[in-house]
């Protein structure tokens, strides 16, 4: 994996910034490389941030379980789910990400053009916790999260469709709606999916966009709408 010595530099000052140690540089900068760029500059061999931001997920939301479990011992599974569900959003992480102004260390490709979507940047993020937790472990990713972000992690707004939806079919039978993908297109590195939310194994909720966060979050907002009535005349 080929690391220009600028890039090098770049990123020993940035995570020096944020007070960051890494070891693996070569890690960090596959974190911060989405598949549009990696698409675009196969010669220098480099992995986009794909697999690591499947592992941050986990990490992510095992981190803030924990944070608000020893936080909010009054608070019933359903609100710590609500909360959960608000924090790991891409609008709240990438609000996360900006504060240590992750996006201007992300690459992307030509086709992404100079302004960086709200999912590339909270799944960088992702990617950057998924990189912390192999260098350092669990500990120190739950560390980077409680030192830059504690503050906004526990003043978080709940209120967002998927947190509503899952509240609201909690109070109705104790079941959780289920997201699934009901159609892929376009190519690998950009995307568009079409997904279902789906309660009681029926369809309630259709979203689409160009990534599964947001599409959940718009099947969400549908499905809320539907089983209460909101918006209907």
């Amino acid at each position: 994996m080929h690391i220009s010595k600028e890039r090098e530099k770049e990123l020993k000052a940035y995570i020096k910034k944020i007070g960051l140690k890494f070891k693996n540089i070569s890690l960090l900068n596959q974190s911060l490389c989405h598949s549009s760029y990696t698409y675009e500059n196969k010669e220098e061999r480099i992995e986009s941030y794909e697999r690591l931001e499947f592992l941050g997920d986990a990490v992510l939301k095992l981190a803030i379980s924990d944070i608000l479990f020893n936080k909010y011992k009054k608070d019933s599974e359903g609100q710590m789910s609500s909360k959960r569900a608000c924090i790991v959003s891409d609008k709240t992480i990438s609000g996360f990400a900006q504060k240590i102004e992750l996006q201007n260390m992300v690459l992307t490709g030509k086709c992404e053009g100079e302004t960086k979507q709200e999912s590339i940047i909270a799944c960088s993020f992702e990617a950057l916790l998924g990189a912390i937790y192999l260098e350092g472990g669990y500990i120190k990713a739950k560390e980077f999260l409680i030192k830059n972000f504690n503050e906004n992690i526990l003043n978080v707004d709940i209120d967002n469709p998927k947190a509503k939806l899952q509240e609201l079919t909690q109070k109705i039978s104790h079941k959780l709606p289920v997201y699934k993908i009901l159609e892929e297109s376009g190519p690998s590195h950009d995307k568009i999916y079409k997904i279902g939310a789906y309660y009681n194994d029926e369809l309630v909720g259709v979203g689409v966009a160009k990534n599964k966060k947001d599409a959940e979050f718009i099947a969400a907002q549908e499905a809320y709408t539907k089983l209460t009535g909101e918006g209907e005349e």
